[in-house]
Order: C-alpha cells, then structure tokens, then sequence
C-alpha cells in the first residue's frame, strides 16, 4: 500500500489541487451573483495651512486681490473597479497557493521517501557486508583451528613414532646388555665351580664376607622417618663377577612398605658390592640378614 502511494502521490496532490481550483471558482461565483457591487467613494482631500506661513496682508485682514481662475484639465475618470473580478482573482491566487503549497509538500514528501528508502538499502548494505565479513572471519579461524589441529595431530604422531623408535632401541640394548650379563653369570658359574672344586675357604672368611656386604648396604641405605628400632629383613641377592647387583628379592620383613622399599634400593645403590678377602668365598646367590645398627 505504501508502495502504491509514494509512486501515485504527486498525480493524486495535482487532481487534488485543480479540484480545489474549480471549487474556488465555483464559490467566487456564486457570490458575484448573491453579492451587488459596492458604490464606488470619491476622497476628498485637504490642506491645513499654519496662519504663520500666510502672508502679512492677510494676516492683517486686508483683501487680496482675487486670483486669476486657471483652466481646470479634466483628468479622465479611473475605470470602474470590478469587485467580483476581483474577488475571483484574489479566490483563484489562493487556490493557487494552495495547490502549490500541496504540490511543494507532496514533492518533499516524495523527496523525504526516497532518501528514507536509500538510507535503509545502504543499512541493509552495510549490515550484508559486515555478516560477510564476519563469515568471512569465521571461516578464516575455522581453517587457522584446523591446520592447527593438523599440526598438532602430526606432531603427535611423529613423537609418538620417535617414542616407539627408542622403546625400540632401548628394548635391543637391554637385550643385548641382558645377554652380556647372562653370559658373565654363566662365567661367574663356571668360576664358582672351579672355585669350589679346587677347594673351599677358610672358616669365618664367609662370615666377615657378609658383614662386609650389610655395612655396604647400610650405607647406601637411606632411613626413612618410619623406620623403628628392632628391624630385620632378609635379602636374596644375585650378583655377577666383581659384585654387580643384578636382582634383588625381600624376604622376611618385619618393616612397612616404605622401609622394605628403601632397603631394596640401598641394595642396588651399593653396586657393586665389596669383594671378600678370599676369593673362594665369593657366592653369586646371596641370602643376607639386614639389621641395620640402631
């Protein structure tokens, strides 16, 4: 409907207008003919004259002479004014006027629509543009997330190769120094053999042997604060030729967990352990009594 209007306005003010013109005329003339015309009043004008401004003779009351008469010019008489001719004029000038005025207003009216309707396209461009932006913005940092997370899913699995790689490796050098050291416990076998049956050590060399073995051990024993006095617990030790600790097992215990874990790990922190006097009392399998002193 608004649409309608705005393209149909200036045609209906123009009908509009001419109507309120005919109508105008229309009254002017019914009031010629109910309305007679006015007589038409003749002014007479006057002059006031100050008594000073006369002259001495006539202010002393003598007669002056009687003025020669002038020809009087005929002035030709003004045309008769048309009343009602000028009732329809002054009518139609303000039928005029107000068509005009009704015209200049549905012009600014007009003009008025059309800068409202170009400043709500350059809104609705200026919002289109900035959703596009913003879409655009959107899309940007969705693809910088993604090859973020692209990045860092390779990464991952290159570290996660790399880990494997040296679990890898690590697992072959264990291997190997697990294979070394099976074979230096199968030499310290065939040593202790040998040993044994070339004769057996002297009486109380294994006694001082062992107690060379629990003053190591205490000494790399580090006391935890639950430690109490009266502790004993059994050691089962394998070491290889020249006293390196290969495995350690506990026995008998009468320790809580911290302190059983703390004399397993003085054990292999006293690697390798102390040689004896005498060689032939050398035991790859040892079963030690820790009493640590109080």
């Amino acid at each position: 409907m608004s649409g309608f209007a705005s393209e149909h306005l200036r045609p209906l003010m123009g009908s509009a207008g001419l109507h309120l013109l005919l109508v105008a005329l229309i009254a002017v003339a019914a009031l010629r003919w109910t309305h007679p015309e006015e007589p038409v009043q003749l002014a007479i004008e006057g002059v006031v004259v100050d008594a000073r401004d006369l002259p001495k003779s006539v202010r002393s009351g003598k007669a002056l002479p009687a003025p020669r008469p002038e020809p009087v010019k005929a002035e030709p008489a003004p045309p008769p004014v048309d009343a009602a001719a000028q009732r329809e004029r002054a009518a139609a000038d303000a039928a005029a006027k107000e068509a005009a005025a009704a015209s200049a207003a549905a012009e600014r009216q007009h003009a008025d629509e059309q800068k409202l309707r170009k400043e709500e396209a350059a809104a609705e461009r200026r919002k289109q543009e900035q959703t596009e932006a913003e879409q655009k913005k959107q899309a940007a940092d969705e693809a910088r997330r993604k090859a973020e997370a692209d990045a860092e899913r390779k990464k991952a699995t290159e570290a996660q190769a790399k880990t494997a790689q040296e679990a890898k490796a690590r697992a072959a050098q264990d291997a190997k120094a697990k294979a070394a050291l099976e074979a230096d416990l199968k030499r310290s076998l065939a040593a202790e053999e040998a040993e044994g049956a070339a004769g057996a050590a002297r009486p109380g060399v294994k006694d001082e042997y062992r107690a060379l073995l629990v003053q190591a051990i205490e000494r790399s024993w580090i006391r935890p604060p639950s430690a109490r006095a009266g502790l004993a617990c059994t050691l089962y030790v394998n070491q290889a030729t020249g006293g390196t600790v290969v495995d350690v097992k506990l026995g008998p215990c009468n320790g809580d967990e911290a302190v059983r874990e703390s004399i397993v790990n003085a054990v292999y922190r006293a690697s390798p352990l102390p040689a004896p006097g005498d060689p032939r009392a050398f035991e790859r399998r040892l079963e030690i009594v820790f009493k640590p002193t109080e």
